[in-house]
């Protein structure tokens, strides 16, 4: 009986994975700093420079992850994270998984996580709105019609933070449960991938199509 091979590919770019931990670390410290300056002003005014640097590595991050997502490699692109039937039902056991803690064995995916590839579309769209209401204040707009975009930037504060908890939660999750080693890729860029060999010899000599190549042609692909 032929033994599971194990294979390790690269899936995401070096680009991508500056960008990555770019907007990581510009997002822990917007977090830390903004809790400051809401929850504690008497210390405002020590971590504001602290902050606008983070907002600038965050622009700067974003943009050029939001340019791969049009001109980069193959896992970088935007129809990665866009979903599709075959993302939907993915997604659906990802989450199954999660709410067994980990009873129901997670899906195989090959890039981006299939639960979490759509969300990623609403983080950029998040991350632009934060900017630009940050932007605003620091010129001293406070309101744009009957929008009060300290409010607003507020409500942004929190889903990042909520986003974040999460995100990290499902990372270790993630390499604990299963094999596609997540958090040591976005470092390294490669992930390792288990094949089972096929139960049955193909018929006639036919060429016989690995699941790694099916779950790479899939389009269900990861950030």
């Amino acid at each position: 009986m032929q033994q599971p091979q194990i294979h390790r590919r690269q899936v995401w770019s070096k680009t991508l994975r500056w960008c990555h931990w770019g907007m990581t670390l510009a997002v822990l410290v917007l977090l830390f700093t903004g809790w400051l300056i809401a929850w504690a002003p008497e210390k405002a005014a020590s971590v504001n420079d602290a902050h606008y640097a983070a907002a600038a590595i965050l622009i700067t991050a974003l943009a050029i992850r939001l340019w791969l997502a049009f001109f980069g490699q193959s896992n970088d692109l935007l129809k990665n994270l866009l979903p599709n039937r075959h993302l939907l039902l993915q997604g659906w056991k990802v989450l199954r998984a999660y709410l067994s803690l980990g009873k129901i064995p997670l899906p195989k995916w090959y890039a981006h996580n299939p639960l979490w590839a759509p969300v990623y579309l609403l983080l950029f769209v998040v991350l632009w709105l934060q900017i630009a209401s940050g932007l605003l204040l620091l010129n001293q707009v406070t309101l744009i019609g009957d929008l009060s975009l300290r409010q607003m930037h507020v409500l942004g504060f929190q889903t990042l933070a909520l986003f974040t908890l999460l995100h990290l939660s499902a990372s270790f999750f993630h390499d604990a449960k299963g094999s596609g080693t997540d958090i040591s890729a976005m470092i390294n860029g490669h992930r390792f991938f288990i094949i089972e060999p096929p139960q049955h010899e193909p018929a006639g000599g036919k060429a016989v199509i690995y699941p790694l190549d099916n779950l790479r042609n899939s389009g269900n692909t990861r950030k």
